[in-house]
């Protein structure tokens, strides 16, 4: 009862954020922009989103790889897809994540590593992400606001702080013995997880790094195209830290499926370079558009094949 609850009140949330941007900027102007998007470029930005898909199934084969565990390609590319159709109809941004985790852990007898691998795969996409974005700091202060600033370090902050945390041994052991975690640490199932955590400290993990290097980089260009698809001509350092703090707003367990929150991010920020609301609304908009298009091509392997405990499989 309390989780329908809180499922119901997520959907309040994104329905009443795009109803109040839509009443603010107007749904005909909104309707109208986007009506007039060339579709070259809209083509073009999903074919690489469709191509990241492969990128980042390639990562999470490489963190399998150091857990000494085999899953081929093709299996973690649909595995991508069907969690991005999750993702799409779950009121979370993790649910995709969650519905990986279950599936590999059943596809392996080592289920810590296997859960360990997405949570590394979500981690280490998150610390190329805000690293870029720190990066283009020193050569875009002048075009980003001090507060803007102060969250992107912020949240750099956080999420190092986090990948520390996970891989230090001294710091684990210094949170085992603090009173109130001593307990739940020393379970064995948390001890064994934590040890799957530890295996990534390894060279191999650049290969991880580099392709969500490569991927963030894509990111930003998808949302580059579709931005001049919408005749939208503004400095690619925006889309390098905007991009960042948006994709961070989209986990937070707020909203349906990050909808609303998306959509008020674009505005806000793309807002400080100048962008008429209408068209921030409307890259957004666009955006969510593409990852629904996607997520239905999960949605039908998903029905198509039947993945064990979570489908039947097809008749």
């Amino acid at each position: 009862m309390k989780d329908r609850v809180v499922d119901l009140l997520k959907i309040a949330v994104s329905v009443g954020l795009l109803a109040l941007l839509l009443w603010e900027i107007g749904w005909r102007e909104t309707w109208e922009t986007i009506r007039q998007i060339d579709p070259r470029c809209l083509v073009a930005a999903w074919a690489i989103y469709l191509f990241s898909m492969l990128l980042r199934a390639y990562r999470w084969q490489v963190l399998l790889r150091i857990q000494k565990l085999k899953v081929r390609l093709p299996r973690l590319v649909a595995l991508y897809f069907i969690g991005t159709f999750f993702n799409s109809v779950l009121p979370t941004g993790f649910g995709g994540d969650v519905v990986r985790m279950l599936e590999l852990s059943k596809d392996s007898q080592q289920r810590a590593e296997s859960v360990g691998t997405v949570l590394v795969d979500r981690l280490s996409g998150f610390v190329v992400l805000f690293a870029m974005a720190c990066a283009a700091l020193p050569f875009s202060y002048r075009l980003i606001p001090p507060a803007i600033t102060a969250i992107i370090l912020a949240i750099t902050v956080l999420t190092f702080l986090g990948a520390w945390m996970a891989l230090s041994d001294r710091v684990w052991k210094w949170l085992c013995g603090m009173p109130l975690l001593s307990r739940l640490l020393a379970n064995p199932r948390v001890q064994h997880f934590r040890a799957s955590i530890a295996a990534y400290r390894t060279p191999a993990i650049g290969k991880a790094l580099l392709a969500s290097l490569l991927f963030n980089v894509l990111l930003m260009v998808i949302n580059y195209l579709i931005a001049r698809g919408l005749g939208l001509r503004i400095s690619l350092w925006y889309f390098l830290i905007f991009i960042p703090i948006i994709s961070f707003l989209l986990t937070l367990p707020i909203s349906f499926s990050g909808l609303g929150v998306r959509e008020g991010g674009y505005v806000l920020l793309f807002g400080q370079a100048g962008v008429p609301s209408s068209v921030a609304l409307a890259m957004s908009l666009c955006m969510y558009a593409m990852a629904v298009a996607t997520g239905l091509i999960g949605g039908v392997l998903y029905a198509l094949q039947g993945y064990r405990g979570l489908g039947r499989p097809a008749s």
